[in-house]
């Protein structure tokens, strides 16, 4: 759209900059895009938002600071990821003094990680994604867990597996469309329904392909759990929406050709994100660390490594924008 590019010609550049990283939360790298994700944020709290906002520019000044690829930080993918820690740390942390350098030390942290972990996975031809947001915030949480306690805030629900049967065609509308939309909301850390609203407007203004990636990964995210035997209510707070979902962005539209086979590819991989966030949410419950988006994380890398080797997907493989 060209309105897109007219909004972003007419920022400053570095508010330019910060925007797209953004947007490059969803894998948009426009400034329109960016600034309706940021609002999604603050739909969360001022306090998530704030942190998200405080991520974003700690983690692009320390690109600026160490020089990192000029293109990189230009389309805004040494942001995102401070995004995401400043936004997860506000969720699982006291809001005291001290937390607000705790969100700028990560930030910044994400962003030198994830110029360390891409390059490192040049050579399988993988990206870092969202890795370093999830493990810096893994290493905060636990450093904090054993050294300050006081500074411990709410935690979000647990999404546990219990064995519950759970009738599909018994749940109303309007429980479908709340599990959905909040599945989308996850993305940004909140079970708000206009957030999920938000997330979903921003990602349609750029594609619309992309945008139905997301509504097959939020249906993925609900019926697969339901399989499963994951309690009720932890799926209608959309705990095992945003991964599938992400899962579907990235295989669906961002990394292959968009074709039906890839379709395909996407779907596949969000049914397998859903088993992988089962399996790591009993793994990481006990040690009191959510799974934040490694479920989606894993499955990117499972299925882009194996992509590359066989080469069997016609059109033209793996896409990279570096």
């Amino acid at each position: 759209m060209s309105w897109l590019l007219n909004f972003d010609k007419i920022l400053p550049g570095f508010l330019r900059v910060l925007l797209r990283g953004a947007g490059q939360v969803v894998f948009c790298d426009n400034a329109a895009t960016g600034l309706i994700v940021l609002a999604a944020f603050y739909t969360g709290g001022i306090i998530t938002g704030l942190a998200a906002t405080i991520g974003l520019i700690s983690s692009t000044v320390a690109a600026y600071t160490f020089k990192f690829e000029k293109k990189d930080i230009e389309v805004g993918l040494c942001g995102f990821n401070g995004v995401l820690a400043g936004a997860c740390l506000s969720i699982f942390l006291e809001h005291t003094p001290l937390f607000w350098f705790y969100v700028v030390f990560a930030s910044m942290l994400s962003s030198i990680l994830w110029v360390a972990l891409t390059r490192t996975l040049q050579a399988l031809n993988i990206p870092a994604a969202t890795s370093p947001f999830v493990l810096i915030s893994w290493i905060f949480l636990m450093l904090i867990y054993a050294f300050d306690n006081h500074a411990l805030g709410s935690i979000l629900p647990i999404a546990s597996t219990q064995p519950v049967a759970i009738d599909i065609g018994a749940l109303s509308l309007e429980t479908w469309f709340t599990a959905l939309i909040r599945g989308i909301g996850q993305i940004v850390f909140t079970d708000n329904l206009f957030s999920g609203g938000l997330l979903l407007a921003a990602i349609t203004i750029t594609t619309l392909r992309g945008a139905l990636m997301v509504i097959g990964g939020a249906f993925i995210g609900v019926i697969m759990p339901m399989l499963i035997g994951v309690n009720q209510s932890v799926i209608e707070t959309g705990l095992y929406g945003f991964n599938p979902i992400l899962t579907m962005i990235a295989v669906g539209w961002v990394f292959f050709a968009h074709n039906s086979r890839t379709t395909l590819l996407a779907i596949l991989a969000s049914i397998l994100t859903v088993l992988c966030q089962a399996g790591l949410t009993s793994l990481l419950s006990p040690l009191g660390l959510p799974v934040l988006a490694s479920p989606f994380i894993l499955t990117l890398w499972i299925v882009l490594f194996i992509v590359n080797k066989s080469r069997n997907i016609s059109g033209g493989g793996v896409i990279f924008p570096r």
